[in-house]
């Protein structure tokens, strides 16, 4: 489902957040096959903080277009 970018920045997102890389990938997996939010960091064993703190790293990481 990911790019080689995309796993090497979920790692960086990951380790900058000391966080486990495969709970990362469950719940951005989660929140591209169309779940909720809520339903995203209730299907993996994140804190709601932690979910919010990936989605804006993530968001810090996106292309400029």
């Amino acid at each position: 489902m990911y790019t080689e970018e995309h796993t090497q920045m979920l790692i960086e997102i990951a380790t900058l957040l000391d966080l486990e890389i495969e709970e990362v990938k469950k719940f951005i997996e989660l929140m591209l096959g169309g779940y909720s939010f809520e339903d995203g960091f209730n299907g993996c064993s994140l804190t709601k903080d932690e979910c919010k703190l990936i989605l804006s790293e993530i968001q810090k990481r996106k292309p400029k277009d």
